[in-house]
């Protein structure tokens, strides 16, 4: 089985220089900062498995979620034969 899970993290000062880094919804409550959202993949035990970094304005439809942790299965499956794919 894996998990993913989105944040998001927001950069003080010179993030402006970051092409991804955007205004959006700020799950850290500041809006006066660009941020950028982070899915992560990771086993049932906790081990980082895969990363996307997505724009900071970009809000994550079930589709789109969905669509990255499937891409993020076939991955895990090619780099580590012993993962089990999850039958979701």
């Amino acid at each position: 089985m894996l998990l993913y899970d989105l944040t998001s993290t927001y950069f003080e000062g010179l993030g402006d220089g970051n092409p991804q880094a955007r205004r959006g919804y700020s799950r850290g409550h500041r809006p006066d900062c660009v941020q950028v959202v982070i899915g992560l993949v990771v086993t049932k035990s906790g081990l980082p498995l895969g990363y996307e970094v997505f724009a900071g304005n970009q809000a994550a439809s079930r589709r789109e979620l969905d669509e990255s942790a499937r891409g993020h299965r076939v991955r895990v499956a090619r780099a580590a034969p012993g993962v089990r794919k999850s039958s979701a």
